[in-house]
């Protein structure tokens, strides 16, 4: 039979792995769910968790979600903030290239004039520069050429410049 101390060292475990044990993350428990509608659910997030599954999506799913970076796109100017904050304070190679994906679809998408943004664009050419792995470092190279050349094929096609 168990004695006064057994049982209350029992109670005491159950509880500790009752409340200790961590619910699944955030990002595991939105890609359990059924495809169907994945953009469309990773849209009702709040920005800072959408940033969390998109980076999830590219850098522990094969093949990679790049489809993920739309929602954020989306946001255009309002998420620039945070995606600077991200940049600055992850300095990583995936997060360099992850974030660049994110402002290289906001261009394409027109959601935001990633080009005309001199700052942002010194910022990525920076920190492109700065990376370790030398492969990623051309393929974000080449990233932010195509950022530079989508507005120069925009003006040399008249778009944006009133013409039919």
């Amino acid at each position: 039979m168990l004695s006064k101390m057994n049982i209350r060292i029992v109670c005491v475990l159950m509880c500790l792995f009752a409340f200790g044990c961590e619910h699944p993350r955030l990002e595991e428990s939105f890609f359990k769910r059924p495809l169907g509608d994945r953009l469309g659910r990773l849209r009702q997030y709040n920005l800072e968790d959408q940033y969390k599954i998109f980076r999830y999506g590219n850098d522990r799913i094969e093949p990679p979600l790049m489809d993920l970076a739309g929602p954020i796109a989306e946001k255009g100017a309002t998420a620039i903030p945070f995606l600077l904050t991200q940049l600055d304070s992850k300095a990583d190679d995936l997060a360099i290239r992850d974030i660049l994906m994110l402002f290289a679809t906001m261009a394409h998408s027109k959601n935001y004039d990633v080009k005309s943004d001199k700052t942002l664009m010194t910022m990525l050419t920076s920190k492109v520069s700065g990376m370790k792995d030398k492969e990623w470092q051309g393929i974000c190279s080449k990233m932010l050429e195509r950022i530079n050349e989508e507005q120069k094929r925009e003006q040399a096609a008249g778009v944006g410049l009133g013409l039919p």
